[in-house]
């Protein structure tokens, strides 16, 4: 599963890396998919702020395609069905298994309608049993944001306003990292980024089928990962360094 990440990189190198055009912003500051988008050169601040413990129902960043270009807009982290009764059902649903996504009625929909990529420093995941878990924190090598498959949802509250939410797309674990965990993101080439975004109709499994594997690092950190209220770059340090 991915049930924490981090977001550090500079909102404007994330939006080089990803071809982004535009970034949906309501007083300075990144917004859901309803408020005005505003071009690179006219956002004078940040939209968002580093976040070294993303965990869910936070508001993260996601790329969605949006007439014909890539916007940058808010959603809630835990994906909200657009016939929920309860808006609370998006903090157990944060994951959609790729496997089975198409198959869930919660998920289908929006796996062909509304896709979007979750850009991401890294992400941390937990090995052993209950009472007795280690975390580790995956990233790329080189540094570079990575770019997690998801999919994403609105839902029409009691006063007509729309809440936007995502969930993140998970696989089976990698050989090389299935001792720490038995999933992990689905991660998106620069090469498949398109064709999620813009190939609705192709299955899951298609569009990612040929993907080359994303180099990986992955290191024990902290165990003060698990608090939430614990936001700071010391997180990610290597325990094993120690």
């Amino acid at each position: 599963m991915c049930g924490r990440f981090t977001l550090k990189t500079d909102p404007k190198v994330i939006a080089s890396q990803f071809q982004v055009s535009s970034i949906a912003i309501l007083e300075g500051r990144i917004a859901d998919l309803t408020s005005p988008a505003k071009k690179l050169d006219q956002i004078e601040s940040d939209p968002f702020q580093p976040n070294f413990n993303v965990a869910p129902t936070h508001q993260i960043p996601a790329i969605v395609s949006h007439n014909e270009e890539r916007l940058l807009a808010a959603f809630a982290w835990g994906l909200i069905p657009s016939w929920a009764k309860d808006p609370a059902i998006g903090s157990r649903m944060i994951n959609a298994r790729s496997e089975t996504a198409a198959e869930k009625p919660s998920f289908r929909s929006a796996l062909v309608k509304r896709r979007c990529i979750v850009p991401a420093d890294g992400w941390y995941e937990w090995q052993g049993s209950p009472g007795k878990k280690t975390p580790y924190y995956f990233s790329a090598p080189n540094e570079s944001v990575l770019g997690l498959a998801g999919i994403y949802e609105s839902w029409k509250q009691p006063d007509g306003q729309m809440l936007w939410s995502a969930a993140i797309l998970t696989q089976e674990a990698r050989p090389d990292f299935s001792y720490i965990h038995d999933r992990m993101p689905v991660l998106l080439t620069p090469e498949l980024q398109d064709s999620w975004l813009n190939s609705p109709t192709n299955p899951l499994q298609d569009v990612l089928g040929s993907a080359p594997e994303v180099a990986l690092q992955a290191w024990e950190v902290s165990s003060a990962v698990g608090n939430v209220k614990n936001n700071n770059a010391e997180l990610m340090t290597n325990q094993t360094l120690f």
